[in-house]
């Protein structure tokens, strides 16, 4: 009972998560877009308008610093799961989701961070282009803390597994003829 108790609580917690992640994903793309028009002015020789982008990035960077202390958790939780995982069907669903939730974690995870190298990139001023590279590093942190999890998800999976088929019985080895 305690395993199932333990996924439900986790399936919550990686639901809630996701959608975190996905709201800063959305805040990361406004970010991305606003780097690109600021680069694009710079490029035309135009000036921006964007006087915010720079406090902006910064309180960005400090959402993903609290964020970050938020999911370096998971991982722990999700261990201690599979320590004490056993075989159990009512089990297996909730394992299936966890797995399914933290494989999108992961990937959300990683689409930020790609989308957090590219506006590194597009940034042209010193001051916001350095913000820009410890927010990606930080980024690339969550990314690390977060990629085990799928493997571990799929660990718990595989310990919950009942198997419904009875199993099969093996063929003779002799001669068929002879039979």
């Amino acid at each position: 009972m305690e395993t199932i108790a333990g996924l439900k609580q986790m399936e919550g917690t990686l639901s809630i998560t996701c959608d975190k992640l996905n709201t800063m994903k959305a805040k990361l793309e406004d970010l991305l877009f606003r780097a690109q028009r600021i680069a694009a002015a710079a490029k035309n020789h135009m000036t921006s308008s964007d006087t915010m982008y720079g406090y902006d990035l910064q309180r960005y960077r400090r959402e993903v610093r609290a964020f970050s202390t938020e999911i370096s958790g998971i991982p722990v939780v999700l261990g201690a799961i599979e320590r004490t995982a056993v075989r159990d069907a009512r089990a297996a669903k909730f394992a299936q989701n966890v797995m399914r939730l933290s494989m999108r974690l992961s990937q959300t995870l990683r689409a930020l961070h790609d989308m957090s190298l590219l506006a590194h990139q597009h940034i042209r001023a010193a001051d916001m282009k350095i913000e820009a590279w410890y927010l990606a590093q930080e980024v690339e942190e969550m990314v690390m803390r977060g990629q085990g999890m799928p493997t571990v998800a799929s660990k718990i999976v595989a310990a919950t597994a009942v198997d419904d088929a009875a199993p099969a019985e093996t063929p003779p080895t002799g001669d068929p003829s002879k039979a």
